[in-house]
């Protein structure tokens, strides 16, 4: 009884100074994980603006050619016009 005693009182003092380490660190812990957040959320921005330039540089690459297949068919239109 007198082992299982001095067990259970380690046990106890061990989870009670664990308890005040939480609530003291709790405030660094919301602070860090602001900041874990914004470099997440940095992150994300900096990837979502490189997708969007991507785009618009496939979007300027379809209107040069969209331009093209206009012409040609315009060329193609005037061709057939002077056949007939």
């Amino acid at each position: 009884m007198a082992s299982q005693k001095s067990k259970d009182n380690t046990t106890e003092s061990k989870t009670s100074s664990e308890s005040k380490k939480k609530s003291s660190s709790g405030k660094s812990d919301a602070q860090s994980h602001e900041k874990r957040k914004s470099k997440v959320g940095l992150k994300k921005v900096k990837k979502i603006s490189k997708s969007i330039k991507r785009i618009e540089s496939e979007m300027s690459r379809i209107q040069t050619q969209l331009g093209r297949i206009g012409k040609d068919l315009t060329t193609v239109l005037d061709l057939i016009q002077t056949k007939k």
